[in-house]
């Protein structure tokens, strides 16, 4: 008359569902439907990349915009599609069409999206600086909006592909595997074809056909994941409506994830972690230059170096499914991060590190890869960890929300790369920060600005990241809690196939 633990109610009552026919995300996937969902990844990372390496560089030293005011305007962009994202991930999680939740608001976003890319980075020339300021505004705003009509909803549909602790960690790894294709593109295409030669990034038409060219990668890899959409439709889990007022639902709806404490945890790690890599990376191309006085090969050489490192984490990730909890995945990437970020810059302010020349670009290109191998591990550990976070929501609510928990995730990610942008546009403006070539930009710059450009795109972006490792000491949803969550919504949703075995 011993108890049978739940868990061990797992794998008869998959069983009779199988048999039945019921709907139910399966626990191993086909790679091919693996590899065809990772496409939809190329989508965000491309533009990601593309904006995070090139655009605040584009916009204040190539096309001439204050920095201050460049800060405004992409920053208005990611508070405004930080709003929006809620919206967006309650809609795509009470959808309900023939083509399912998720794949029509995907359809819908993929072309707006291509279109607003491409005009971002063909600025007009001539124009006065309100102008210029306006467009961009708009241009900002568009562009985000779209990305997370289409990126919302497909990463709420990686969620569904299966309920498996370890599968999700697959799906995450080949997710980020498939999808740093994007920035090695973002990177090969910019340093080694578009922007090659005596003038560098400062080519403003090289921006265009940059943009143009991954294009066809954005294209390719949304009709992808659009595809691994619809193959699996009939599978996904619908417990929201749409019966209330649109305002009333989302109210209700932000009330009830936020009163979740595992979604408080995950958010404002989430918030911590970006706001230090906004920072950093809408910084370094300005710390390249003007901190440590690099050439543009050899800042190619440093961002390759990065993408070997994001590269290598998704093997890693694989091999670490089994082994390393998720939580602990993502402790160790914030915990490198901050070190990466902050060692550099103060062994370089104490003179402890070479004159530049080769041996300090192999001292960077080793940080850049470790940050880039750190960073990555802890997004993939995010990714895996969301949809964990979802079916322990089912459990308590009685309902899922897997849009408006992957919208919190990109609330925290866009307003805190937005605080980023921010921050780093008023840290250029107050070193007075001018436009010249990159040849003679150096000698404008006082010493003292210098120092405080390397701590604030080092080691305050370290300390913050430093902060978020802490902060998930306390989440506490590992495999075997996992396990019994799963087992139990198993039982809730089909008590019937509990009582039949």
């Amino acid at each position: 008359n011993m108890p049978i633990p739940v868990a061990a109610l797992v794998p008869p009552i998959r069983t009779f569902m199988t048999r039945t026919s019921m709907t139910h995300a399966p626990d191993r996937l086909p790679l091919t439907l693996k590899l065809a969902y990772a496409s939809g990844q190329l989508v965000e990372l491309v533009v990601a990349s593309m904006l995070n390496t090139f655009l605040l560089y584009y916009v204040t030293s190539v096309c001439g915009l204050p920095a201050g005011l460049a800060g405004i305007a992409l920053g208005a962009g990611l508070a405004v599609d930080a709003i929006m994202g809620p919206l967006i991930g309650s809609m795509s999680d009470a959808w309900n069409s023939r083509f399912g939740r998720r794949v029509p608001f995907m359809v819908i976003a993929i072309v707006p999206l291509l279109i607003v890319f491409n005009l971002l980075f063909s600025l007009p020339s001539g124009w006065s600086q309100g102008a210029l300021l306006v467009w961009l505004l708009t241009l900002s705003i568009a562009l985000r909006i779209t990305l997370s009509i289409f990126c919302l909803p497909y990463q709420a549909l990686g969620a569904e592909l299966s309920d498996d602790y370890a599968e999700r960690s697959s799906i995450a790894a080949w997710r980020w595997g498939i999808g740093i294709l994007g920035t090695v593109a973002v990177i090969m295409l910019g340093y080694g074809v578009y922007f090659d030669g005596p003038d560098g990034i400062s080519k403003r038409p090289g921006y265009l056909w940059l943009s143009l060219t991954l294009s066809v990668l954005i294209l390719a890899g949304g009709i992808a994941a659009i595809h691994s959409g619809l193959s699996i439709r009939r599978i996904a889990t619908v417990t929201g409506t749409l019966t209330l007022a649109l305002h009333r639902r989302l109210i209700a709806e932000m009330t009830e994830v936020f009163r979740h404490r595992t979604f408080q945890i995950l958010f404002v790690t989430s918030l911590l972690f970006n706001i230090a890599q906004g920072i950093n990376q809408s910084m370094a191309l300005h710390l390249g230059i003007y901190f440590w006085r690099l050439a543009p090969d050899q800042m190619q050489a440093l961002g390759i170096a990065a993408v070997g490192g994001l590269a290598l984490a998704a093997p890693m990730t694989g091999w670490f499914g089994g082994r390393v909890e998720k939580r602990t995945l993502v402790i160790i990437g914030l915990m490198g991060m901050s070190a990466v970020h902050i060692a550099p810059v103060l062994l370089q302010l104490g003179h402890l590190l070479p004159e530049p020349g080769a041996a300090l670009n192999v001292i960077l290109a080793a940080g850049a890869f470790a940050g880039g191998l750190m960073f990555a591990l802890a997004v993939i550990g995010f990714i895996s960890i969301i949809p964990d976070a979802v079916d322990e929501h089912e459990l308590h609510f009685g309902v899922r929300r897997e849009g408006m928990y992957f919208a919190g995730w990109e609330f925290a990610s866009k307003s805190a790369t937005g605080a980023g942008l921010l921050i780093s546009g008023a840290v250029l403006q107050l070193i007075d920060f001018r436009v010249d070539s990159a040849a003679t930009a150096v000698a404008t710059i006082p010493v003292q600005s210098q120092t405080w450009l390397g701590l604030a795109g080092g080691p305050l972006a370290g300390a913050l990241a430093l902060f978020a490792a802490a902060l998930m000491f306390h989440y506490r949803l590992d495999n075997n809690a996992h396990g019994l969550i799963v087992a139990r919504l198993l039982v809730k949703r089909n008590p019937a196939a509990v009582n039949a075995q």
